[in-house]
């Protein structure tokens, strides 16, 4: 009896002090009244004056005199009750959300939206090509491109992106092709098609004049298709796919097509055949401009992908077109005026032209907005309507076909195919020629072709690391003025020893 009575005494303190720690109150160390008879001696010189515990029970012995029956005071009955069958009153524990049990970050993906910071966000969205988030190199454009001048200057590029991106956008969805190559040109060209970089690279995709071969596209002396908006991205799509096809890896590919693909093979090869591009990258086995390409793109491109993220408003005023196949020459100046299109617009799309009148050749694809289609070829399908204005030059003594290409900047070829059986070799006194208005002149038409009415040239001869844009600033003239005054264009690689025409000194 006397052990029954001690494990009683136990269990109604354990009771009692398990509640007062779950209450969490202020008297959470008070126990529940217990008559002192039943805890004997012992017991009551293990309290306190105010009847806290002062320490740790001391072990039970074991054999101990016999007491009265264990009596529990009336509120200690009610306490363990309470216990027993806990009040729906009492509040519940917050609950702390959950960890993952191996260790790893919980799922942000589960919280809303505003309870993540901005990258957080980034880095649940969907991207055809995966970011690499950890890549010191990416993460450095991203916040170049995030700051106010990035942010500038991605807002500046996409409102030159407008007039294209429809288009754009709408192939590489034709082509199944990561979304994000739509911005490869923000780094390109910035959406330029009369974008010329310092090695010759011309349009918006920035196609070299021998890396068009395969790829749909000419350079005549009336058009440079890399500046042709619809061939040159058709071009770009599938030289990345072919590049793709070839390495099996987007940022392979990608780099490949700045750095041409025979660099990306070798690279691989050096790398025991990984197709990793942040392998390849990690081992510097490509060069330095085409390894930093690829994050740079990247870079841009997750941020563009979703603009809105980041509070940038891009431009809306995109342009539907439609590709109209010619049958005569057009002077763009005149439609646009007939036709109520603003000369820029159709110069914008057309921007593969030399000149603002089209080719000869029939079948030319004239790009205008698609609201003004139906006005447009009801101008074309008349055959009275004047689209190609002339101007008529009386030959004169003394004249030679070759002085009057050179006064006119245009190609004798291209007189002789306005002029119906003209025979380069045999002109005539007062014969007369028809020259294109839309070709204008480099210098006023009066005076002989050939004689002292022209401005006065000298000849440079080409050194080592000039360029036309360079002799272009030390003459006083632009590059194309100069391209047109050689007959060159302006991506032409000029030679060492290579003579050309400049304005002479005054």
């Amino acid at each position: 009896m006397t052990k029954i009575r001690y494990i009683g005494i136990l269990v109604s303190l354990c009771i009692a002090v398990s509640f007062a720690s779950a209450k969490g109150v202020e008297g959470a160390t008070s126990l529940p009244a217990v008559s002192s008879d039943v805890l004997g001696s012992s017991a009551s010189s293990e309290m306190s004056a105010g009847g806290s515990p002062a320490a740790i029970p001391a072990p039970l012995p074991q054999s101990v005199p016999e007491t009265q029956p264990t009596t529990v005071s009336p509120d200690a009955a009610a306490e363990i009750a309470s216990l027993e069958s806990p009040s729906s009153e009492s509040p519940e524990e917050p609950q702390a959300a959950p960890l993952e049990e191996n260790g790893e970050e919980p799922d942000l993906s589960q919280l809303q939206p505003e309870e993540l910071t901005i990258e957080e966000q980034a880095k649940n969205l969907q991207y055809d090509i995966p970011m690499p988030w950890s890549h010191e190199l990416f993460e450095k454009y991203r916040q170049y491109y995030l700051s106010d001048k990035g942010r500038k200057i991605l807002l500046s590029t996409m409102e030159k992106a407008a007039p294209f991106m429809d288009y754009i956008q709408s192939k590489v969805t034709e082509y199944g092709v990561p979304q994000e190559l739509a911005y490869l040109p923000v780094i390109e060209s910035a959406f330029s098609p009369f974008a010329v970089s310092r090695s010759g690279a011309t349009g918006i995709w920035q196609f070299m004049r021998n890396s068009i071969g395969g790829y749909g596209m000419t350079i005549t002396e009336w058009v440079d298709d890399r500046r042709d908006f619809m061939k040159s991205t058709d071009a770009a799509l599938n030289k990345l796919i072919d590049n793709y096809n070839d390495l099996k890896d987007w940022p392979l590919a990608i780099a490949a097509y700045n750095a041409g693909l025979g660099a990306l093979r070798r690279a691989v090869d050096a790398a025991g055949g990984d197709t990793d591009f942040w392998n390849i990258y990690d081992k510097g086995l490509v060069s330095r401009q085409a390894l930093d390409y690829v994050p740079k793109f990247l870079a841009v491109a997750s941020i563009l992908r979703y603009p809105e993220l980041y509070g940038l408003e891009l431009p809306s005023s995109h342009i539907r077109w439609e590709a109209i196949p010619l049958d005569r020459q057009v002077d763009i100046k005149l439609l646009a005026a007939k036709a109520e299109i603003p000369l820029d617009t159709l110069k914008l799309g057309n921007a593969e032209l030399h000149y603002t009148i089209t080719p000869p050749e029939n079948a030319h694809l004239l790009k205008i907005p698609a609201d003004k289609s139906e006005e447009v070829k009801a101008i074309l399908s008349d055959p009275n309507a004047p689209l190609v204005r002339y101007e008529i030059y009386k030959v004169k003594e003394g004249d030679t076909l070759t002085a009057i290409s050179k006064r006119y900047g245009i190609s004798i070829s291209m007189i002789a195919k306005v002029n119906a059986g003209l025979n380069p070799d045999r002109l005539k006194i007062g014969q007369k020629l028809m020259i294109p208005l839309s070709l204008q002149p480099l210098q006023p038409s009066s005076g002989s072709a050939g004689g002292a009415g022209g401005a006065r040239t000298a000849i440079h001869t080409i050194q080592k690391g000039d360029t036309l844009y360079g002799l272009a600033r030390r003459y006083g003239t632009t590059a194309q003025k100069l391209a047109n005054l050689n007959g060159i264009y302006l991506d032409s690689v000029l030679r060492i020893g290579q003579k050309l025409k400049v304005p002479a000194a005054p």
